[in-house]
């Protein structure tokens, strides 16, 4: 299967991406597509995604200019692949896309927000990317009406990409070996959150100061949600205290990792050094 990706420079291609919104989403949520036309204008990314033998634009991407501790980096509001074309490899040549874009105007660091229990975007945002994160925000956007949040508070993950790295350009072409969950457990990585079936084990646990530490999340929390709210909030809770703890201590979220079974899942956070500079930062990441 072939995909082919159209950066978007007038309205008609904006427009396109409206009703993979309302799929992914829902109408309450969709950016509309003249502001999504005035981004493309001034520094901003927008690009559609097709794959062979489907008429209908299969994803998209979009992104803005933004100022982060006082230097440029874009952030990339939203990224959303239909349901028939996830695992095509289409989410991935949207973000290759995307880097180049940014490549080009001489950014070197891509920003989001992701929810921290979704773990199919966890495992391509780490593992397939190379991204991390090290910052938690609670509540995040609010109440929010579409079918993914609706419900339960939209706590969010800052996910930083450094699209200027051997790490990045390594995920990107699948080059990097990535250990399993249970290759963490053999190497007796400690929990600050476990898991027990569906639910989480006990509370979170302070982090103690090892190198690595292991958070987990279910591996589908829409069904849990959906069948089940209340342990769904519970899920909530739980990761945001473990996150909290982990990030107060000075951790960075740098992987996702699934046991060999793909039945279980969760972040790898590594301790980063005290006060580290950029380049101290960018080498714990790798």
């Amino acid at each position: 299967m072939s995909v082919r990706i159209e950066v978007a420079h007038d309205i008609e291609a904006c427009r396109a991406t409206v009703p993979i919104q309302e799929e992914v989403w829902s109408g309450d949520v969709v950016v509309p597509p003249q502001l999504l036309l005035a981004v493309t204008h001034n520094g901003g990314f927008v690009a559609v995604g097709h794959v062979d033998g489907d008429e209908r634009p299969a994803g998209f991407v979009f992104g803005f200019l933004g100022i982060y501790d006082h230097h440029f980096r874009h952030h990339s509001h939203m990224l959303a692949v239909r349901a028939p074309h996830r695992h095509s490899g289409l989410a991935v040549a949207l973000k290759e896309a995307q880097r180049d874009h940014c490549l080009d105007q001489g950014i070197d660091t891509i920003a989001w927000t992701m929810d921290p229990l979704e773990a199919r975007n966890a495992r391509f945002n780490f593992a397939k990317l190379g991204a991390f994160a090290r910052t938690y925000g609670r509540d995040w956007y609010g109440a929010m009406p579409d079918k993914l949040n609706e419900g339960i508070p939209s706590d969010r993950l800052y996910v930083e990409w450094r699209i200027a790295t051997d790490r990045a350009d390594k995920r990107l072409r699948g080059a990097d070996a990535i250990p399993t969950l249970d290759d963490a457990e053999r190497d007796g990585i400690p929990w600050i959150l476990a898991a027990r079936g569906d639910r989480p084990a006990e509370e979170p646990s302070p982090p103690g100061g090892e190198s690595h530490a292991l958070v987990a999340i279910p591996m589908d929390f829409q069904a849990i949600k959906a069948q089940d709210l209340p342990t769904a909030v519970l899920w909530r809770d739980m990761v945001r205290q473990a996150f909290e703890l982990a990030f107060a201590e000075g951790y960075a979220a740098v992987e996702f990792l699934r046991s060999s079974d793909g039945s279980r899942g969760a972040y790898m956070l590594v301790r980063q050094p005290q006060h580290p500079s950029p380049e101290e930062t960018s080498e714990v990441m790798r």
